[in-house]
């Protein structure tokens, strides 16, 4: 998208009205930040039921010939680039690879990059020299089973494997040129939902059924080997990757007692399971990850990235705070001194919200309500549809995120001539209004439009205007999200909180607080140590947290945040719960 540099309209001066100036915006031409979800086109389903739902699951990212490639479930091909600002999508028939099958398992070897899918038995094993050309030839068949990953050590390759709610995660060695078996079939672990808290189904890891098992994933570092999976299952906001490490890429495993190790069970869109780490740059570790929204079908699922790595002392870990606000880009010259986030907040959050209409049951609110799962829908897709979101203050604003939704499509698989056209307004008193974003013209697919702003502005109105909507008949906003700074003062910091174990179920645990005056809401941060605070909830308008996703057997030690449009204010107590 070619940057803009608006001219913008002059705002005529109102005498005794500070509120009332010029507003200048120019989209960033080099953006340092994203915002999860990352921002594909992502295809629509193709299965009967899938009509107008899209998905894509199971994120691979691989690195090849200085390139980066992301291949996800249910896309109709791969995306590739090199700066993590511009996917491009490679279209790919099923007679060239068989990429309706889910789970993709790739690997590197010998100047080629190497694809499976996931099947019930075999599959045929592909290669590549050139895959942003969308050029496959076939190699061999090879036993590929449900969801395989790939580790290459020296002449061997190993195989994970394994999709269910019975049988474990499993591992086999092939030889790396010959692709035959070198070792039988190894049973590496499977659920243990009992005292794995996390492993439990539901939304709240609150349901009996056994969870499937799945999605494995292999990562070495420092001589050890860490073998990753997914639970409960990807339809929840709890779905979740923990891991077991061993000394050999084969076992035994030892279950790593921090697990999850890449869990978002709250925020604008959930989930954190079933996908990889990659490295971007030297040594900059992320995960790409599955996330749910599941309201239309199951499997309608997005992907994100969060900054991934290995503690002082071994531990595996995600960073999921606030983990769908801005992020720096992955490799980009910040993470080299330890930065993630610009520490941009969300300032539309519960904002009052006006539109052009709504149909019924889709109210305005939802556009600024911080759920991926419900949603704006006007009456029509036509230019006189808007939306305007007040955000009470003059604030400074550094990014705006158009969520979209697509109530009423029924388009099936890649379709051309999918997109939204929109022009995005501001304004200091809600009367004089200034173009800060020109879309209108944009016939590209950008269903998680992310814009970052290359200095911030001031303004208190945002206005969403339409131009041209061809997903369905109705424009349907799921969020629209505006990142900044207030100019106000951060909240006060939470003084005293009760955490408490659940005797009967030591995977439970309930905490409580007083309620902080001006706090827009709270971060529940936990984990086996002090200093390893890894995983969090998000809290918006409580003051309890009730979890389900302990192991038991192990303390934890918690502490709350708080935050604001303002900033976060940490809090240096941190309690032990046995």
């Amino acid at each position: 998208m070619k940057t803009l540099l608006l001219t913008l309209l002059a705002i005529p001066a109102l005498v005794g009205c500070q509120d009332s100036f010029s507003i200048q915006a120019k989209i960033a031409r080099s953006p340092k930040t994203f915002c999860n979800p990352v921002n594909l086109d992502y295809r629509f389903m193709v299965i009967e039921g899938g009509e107008g739902i899209r998905e894509a699951a199971d994120p691979v990212v691989v690195s090849f010939k200085d390139t980066y490639y992301l291949f996800a479930s249910k896309s109709s091909g791969y995306w590739y680039l090199d700066d993590f600002r511009d996917w491009k999508h490679v279209l790919i028939t099923d007679s060239v690879l068989p990429i309706e099958d889910y789970a993709p398992g790739l690997f590197v070897h010998g100047g080629y990059l190497y694809y499976v899918g996931s099947t019930h038995g075999k599959g045929m094993l592909y290669r590549s020299a050139a895959p942003e050309k969308g050029e496959w030839e076939a190699v061999k068949e090879i036993w590929s089973y449900w969801d395989p990953a790939f580790y290459v050590e020296g002449d061997n390759l190993y195989m994970y494997y394994g999709c269910s709610p019975q049988d474990p995660i499993y591992a086999q060695v092939l030889d790396l040129n010959t692709l035959e078996a070198k070792t039988e079939v190894i049973a590496c672990f499977n659920s243990e939902k009992e005292i794995h808290g996390w492993e439990r189904t539901g939304e709240l890891n609150e349901l009996s059924r056994r969870p499937y098992i799945e999605g494995s994933w292999m990562t070495a570092h420092q001589g050890k080997y860490y073998l990753q999976y997914a639970a409960p299952g990807t339809e929840w906001k709890s779905y979740a990757d923990g891991v077991y490490v061993g000394t050999s890429p084969v076992g035994p495993f030892t279950y790593m007692e921090n697990s999850p190790v890449s869990y978002k069970p709250t925020g604008f869109i959930g989930g954190a399971g079933h996908g990889c780490i990659f490295t971007a740059g030297s040594e900059n570790y992320w995960k790409a990850a599955t996330n749910s929204i599941s309201v239309r079908h199951m499997f309608e699922r997005r992907v994100s990235f969060y900054p991934s790595g290995f503690d002082k002392d071994g531990y595996l870990f995600t960073n999921t705070y606030l983990g769908d606000y801005p992020m720096f880009l992955p490799g980009g010259k910040e993470q080299m001194a330890g930065e993630y986030q610009p520490g941009w907040m969300l300032l539309s959050y519960g904002k009052k919200v006006t539109a052009s209409s709504s149909l019924d049951g889709y109210p305005v609110e939802n556009a600024v309500d911080e759920d991926a799962r419900t949603a704006w829908v006007a009456r029509s897709n036509r230019d006189t549809e808007w939306l305007q979101v007040d955000l009470q203050r003059l604030s400074s604003i550094q990014a705006i995120q158009v969520n979209f939704d697509e109530y009423g499509a029924s388009q099936k698989g890649v379709v051309p001539g999918v997109y939204q056209s929109y022009s995005i307004y501001a304004s200091a008193d809600g009367e004089n209004w200034s173009l800060v974003v020109d879309y209108s013209t944009k016939k590209t697919d950008t269903p998680h439009d992310y814009i970052e702003f290359e200095e911030p502005f001031k303004a208190r109105y945002i206005k969403l205007q339409n131009q041209a909507y061809t997903v369905s008949e109705n424009l349907s906003l799921r969020d629209l999200r505006v990142f900044g700074n207030g100019l106000g003062s951060k909240p006060g910091a939470v003084n005293d909180f009760m955490v408490e174990r659940d005797e009967a179920d030591p995977c439970k645990a309930r905490l409580a607080w007083e309620a902080v005056p001006d706090a827009q809401g709270y971060i529940v941060r936990y984990g086996i140590a002090g200093d390893k605070l890894y995983n969090n909830f998000q809290v918006m308008g409580e003051n309890t947290l009730e979890i389900g996703s302990l192991n038991s057997g192990v303390d934890y030690y918690f502490t709350i945040d708080t935050y604001n449009e303002n900033g976060i204010t940490q809090t240096f107590q941190i309690k032990e719960c046995r």
